[in-house]
């Protein structure tokens, strides 16, 4: 196996795993009877924390894809 595919492979893993880090972050900020914070600044925190990470995912996502394909599709 080259480089080029086991990089397009950890870029394509780092991409599902920011993807579970963010389903980590929402669960571990919900609200609880116990305390916390309320339904709507949780919303917002979700949301907001998304943006971040969907990009960084995106990006991830991006290079696994242009490593994949090998140096041929890389123009310049």
């Amino acid at each position: 196996m080259n480089f080029e595919k086991l990089a397009a492979l950890g870029a394509l893993g780092v991409a599902a795993g920011a993807m579970l880090a963010w389903l980590g972050f929402v669960y571990f900020i919900r609200p609880v009877a116990s305390g916390g914070m309320d339904a709507r600044g949780w919303f917002a925190a979700s949301a907001a924390a998304f943006v971040v990470f969907a990009l960084l995912a995106a990006a991830h996502a991006w290079f696994g894809v242009q490593l994949k394909r090998g140096p041929e599709s890389i123009r310049g």
